[in-house]
């Protein structure tokens, strides 16, 4: 159960090794994640300059697309390896790029504004979703393919999972 959201600063925006899940190629992405949510932070919650919207707009399509690109990296890695809970996770990362669709359209339709609340939603969605199911991702892969063996060639656009 998590708690409601709290308005985010940018100081809780900060990468921990807590956060590893032992698969290199994984743990970039997640550490990219958190990089793209900083400069879609720093834009939202900074102060307006004229282009604040056509800013805003284009850091939250560049998070979208690379939460798109990073879940379809780990569903790709997860059935490579017969993953059991493969289904059960694509399911949460699709519910995940729902909201994340439902938030980039409530923008552009100028009825959201993206601030230290929304922001601290998808971080917390973040935390929460690496923390735990992630985790169990991880360690699932560590005793499959052992300690910090990375994924060989990975590109999730070459070996599309099955839907």
């Amino acid at each position: 159960r998590q708690a409601r959201s709290q308005p985010l600063s940018l100081s809780q925006l900060v990468w921990k090794d807590d956060y590893l899940i032992h698969i290199p190629t994984i743990d970039l992405q997640h550490k990219q994640l958190f990089a793209i949510l900083v400069q879609l932070s720093e834009i939202a919650l900074g102060s307006p300059e004229q282009d604040h919207r056509r800013r805003t707009a284009q850091a939250l399509k560049r998070l979208l697309e690379y939460v798109l690109y990073h879940f379809l990296a780990e569903e790709v890695v997860m059935q490579r390896i017969g993953y059991p809970l493969l289904r059960t996770h694509r399911a949460v990362h699709r519910s995940f790029t729902t909201q994340c669709l439902h938030l980039q359209a409530k923008f552009s339709e100028n009825t959201l504004v993206v601030d230290g609340t929304v922001l601290s939603s998808v971080y917390q969605w973040l935390l929460v979703h690496i923390g735990n199911s992630d985790h169990h991702f991880g360690e699932y892969y560590v005793s499959t393919m052992g300690s910090d063996a990375d994924v060989d060639g990975l590109d999730p656009t070459q070996s599309l999972p099955a839907r």
